[in-house]
């Protein structure tokens, strides 16, 4: 994988729907277009100060795995155990899952005929029964393709993110362009009307997937240079695509959108040039950011699987390669996970459950920098990255996440405690994974 192409991962990452209904939110906070660019930008400068700190640690480990690597080396394997476990299952496979089902509902409402091509059960009334089976359907369609593609290598997994990313990049491009063309004098902002609280976790958690590119370090080529490039290339690449498509947002509608809508943001920039008749457009544009950001996910997290399975931390099996060197079984594992959870029916409660440990862990990643410095600290006239202004980035992006944590534990206990208690749910599989590793040592001493 290039650096072209690892800069597209963490794009094609980062960019979801989010940026089609949260700058409602924030406009609705704010009340104008400096207070809106204001909050975006403060949310990018969040992610800068990750993928600033985070940089230096990718160089240091380009190698599978992620935060997984990253905690492992520095705190041991218990609480790189933890974040892998909650990583592989419902950070990547249960969003799969999640993005799937979602890609699937907006396929259907942009091409309905599709529910037609699929079987349907007779229970409750037809037209139900239709749409709930052929959401089901597709959403698993869409998780097998992934994964068959995958397993064709890193190299046909990583062109077909980039290629959905780039277009998801025209679709905003596009619907910026028509909705300012359309609309040549702003309209009067919107009043504020929701407390500003309200707006930044939604802009921070836009922002996610700005450390994608370090889960596949071991496949990048010139680590060293392309790394650090992937993460801060592409999340500034986003950061400006969001302050972009905010200021068309703002400048073409006020900030006014419509009552009821899940893509209120793309609905109303596309009726100000298209009409009430654009829903259609609209849904193919979120199917298609939607599909983007599974395509990187599909291709990141099976390597911590892979990188846990090859130190035994899981059955050795998920670290097999195939021909292609793709991960055969952590991507039939991570495929079979996110079918699963699609046919349990909605998990969106468990994802936002497990936000907040995973905000945990990332700053807990992110500190693992001292530890790496204290323990081999770089000398004077050492080439390649270095974290800028240090320490000042890990230090901030350490106290804000941990703020962000706070203040979701404070808001909502019950989301605090259940996060927590799915972390803890791989302590059973820990200690299984000791205690066979353990037995195997002693059966067969080295």
């Amino acid at each position: 994988m290039g650096g072209l192409e690892a800069v597209l991962l963490v794009v094609g990452s980062m960019v979801g729907t989010g940026i089609l209904v949260t700058p409602a939110l924030v406009s609705a906070s704010t009340g104008s277009l400096a207070g809106v660019l204001l909050v975006w930008g403060g949310g990018a400068l969040y992610a800068l100060l990750g993928a600033l700190s985070q940089a230096e640690l990718a160089t240091r480990y380009p190698r599978a795995g992620g935060d997984y690597v990253f905690l492992r080396e520095s705190f041991g394997p218990l609480p790189a155990f933890l974040c892998g476990w909650v990583s592989l299952t419902i950070g990547f496979a249960g969003s799969i899952a999640a993005l799937a089902r979602t890609c699937g509902q907006y396929l259907l409402r942009a091409f309905p005929g599709v529910a037609g091509w699929l079987p349907v059960t007779p229970a409750h009334t037809e037209q139900t029964v239709s749409a709930l089976s052929a959401e089901t359907g597709v959403a698993i369609a869409l998780i097998l393709a992934l994964t068959v593609v995958n397993l064709l290598g890193v190299s046909a997994g990583s062109r077909t993110q980039a290629v959905l990313t780039a277009a998801k990049v025209a679709g905003l491009a596009v619907l910026m362009g028509v909705a300012l063309w359309a609309s040549p004098q702003a309209p009067p902002p919107v009043p504020p009307s929701l407390p500003l609280s309200a707006a930044l976790l939604p802009v921070v958690f836009s922002y996610t997937g700005w450390n994608d590119a370090i889960y596949v370090g071991g496949e990048i080529t010139r680590p060293g240079r392309n790394l650090p490039l992937a993460l801060i290339a592409g999340t500034a690449a986003v950061a400006l695509l969001y302050l972009l498509f905010n200021a068309a947002f703002v400048l073409s509608t006020g900030g006014h959108v419509g009552q009821g809508k899940d893509l209120a943001v793309a609905a109303a920039m596309a009726e100000v040039a298209l009409g009430p008749g654009s829903q259609p457009l609209v849904a193919s544009l979120a199917a298609l950011l939607v599909s983007g950001t599974m395509a990187a996910l599909a291709v990141t997290g099976p390597r911590i699987a892979y990188a846990m399975a090859r130190d035994a931390a899981l059955p050795q099996s998920l670290g097999r390669l195939n021909a292609r060197q793709a991960p055969t079984n952590a991507l039939l594992f991570q495929a079979a996970v996110a079918v699963l959870f699609v046919l349990a029916g909605s998990l969106q409660q468990i994802i936002e459950w497990v936000g907040f440990a995973l905000v945990v862990f990332s700053a807990l990643a992110t500190a693992c920098i001292f530890v790496e410095r204290a323990r081999r600290p770089l000398p004077e006239n050492a080439t390649g990255y270095r974290i800028p202004l240090w320490p000042l980035p890990p230090v901030l992006y350490i106290g804000i996440s941990l703020a962000i944590a706070v203040a979701v534990a404070l808001e909502d206990p019950g989301q605090a405690l259940y996060g927590i208690l799915l972390v803890l749910s791989g302590l059973p599989v820990y200690w299984l994974s000791r205690s066979k590793t353990r037995l195997k040592q002693e059966r067969d001493p080295p």
